[in-house]
C-alpha cells in the first residue's frame, strides 16, 4: 500500500492505518483493519437517481469501505456519476440492458469489484433511506460472524444492503441470470446469518 491513498471526497484519505479529513484524523483503523476490507456496490441502471446516489455515498462512507463499484444503464449516468465523485476510489461500470433481470447488474458488477476486499456490500440504489448507524452495525457484525451471507432483517423481514465474503464471487458469477439473488441464498441457507436492526428503511 502507497503512503496516502485517498478514500473518498472531501479531504479523506488513508495514511499510516489512520484516516484523515482536512489533515486531522478522522478515524484510526484497528489493527486488522487491512483484513475487513469492504466493497461498496450499488446497482443503479434501471431508475437511476443522482440524488439516490449519492445519498448512499455519504451514508456508507465509512473507514471499512475503500472500494465503491456503481451500475448504472447508460454513459449518460455513468458520465454523471464520474463528474461528481471524482475522488471516488471505484468504478462505474454500465449494463447495456438496463431493464433485463437485476442478476445482470450485479454479476456485471461484480466483474469491476477489487480483488483485494473481503466483503461485498450489495445495495440497491432505491433504498437510500437506510441510516448510517445501520450500516455501522451490519459490518461490525460481518466482521465478527462466521458465516459467508450477512441479510439484514426488520421485524423478521428480510432486507437490504446484502453482505457476502468475497470469495463467493465464483458462485455468483456462475449462477445463471434467470436464478438470481433469490435461488443462491435459498439454497445457502447455511451459509447466512441473519441480522435484526430497527431500520425499517432496509425494506
Amino acid at each position: 500500500m502507497s503512503k496516502e491513498v485517498k478514500l473518498l471526497i472531501d479531504n479523506l484519505y488513508l495514511k499510516n492505518n489512520t484516516v484523515y479529513k482536512n489533515d486531522k484524523i478522522f478515524y484510526k483503523h484497528k489493527d486488522n483493519f487491512l483484513k475487513n476490507r469492504f466493497s461498496l456496490l450499488i446497482l443503479s441502471a434501471k431508475n437511476f437517481n443522482l440524488d439516490n446516489v449519492k445519498k448512499i455515498i455519504e451514508t456508507f462512507s465509512l473507514p471499512e469501505i475503500t472500494d465503491y463499484v456503481i451500475v448504472v444503464g447508460n454513459d449518460n449516468d455513468k458520465n454523471l456519476i464520474i463528474d461528481n465523485f471524482k475522488n471516488l476510489n471505484g468504478k462505474v461500470t454500465v449494463n447495456p440492458e438496463p431493464q433485463d433481470v437485476l442478476y445482470s447488474s450485479l454479476k456485471i458488477g461484480l466483474k469491476a469489484v477489487s480483488r483485494r476486499v473481503n466483503f461485498i456490500i450489495l445495495q440497491f440504489s432505491s433504498l437510500h433511506n437506510i441510516k448510517k448507524e445501520t450500516v455501522k452495525i451490519l459490518i461490525e457484525k460481518t466482521i465478527e460472524s462466521k458465516k459467508d451471507i450477512i441479510i439484514p432483517t426488520f421485524n423478521e423481514k428480510k432486507g437490504h444492503p446484502i453482505i457476502f465474503k468475497s470469495n463467493l464471487i465464483p458462485l455468483f458469477n456462475s449462477l445463471r441470470k434467470e436464478k438470481g439473488l433469490p435461488y443462491l441464498l435459498k439454497n445457502y441457507k447455511d451459509s447466512i446469518e441473519e441480522i435484526e436492526v430497527s431500520d425499517k428503511n432496509i425494506l
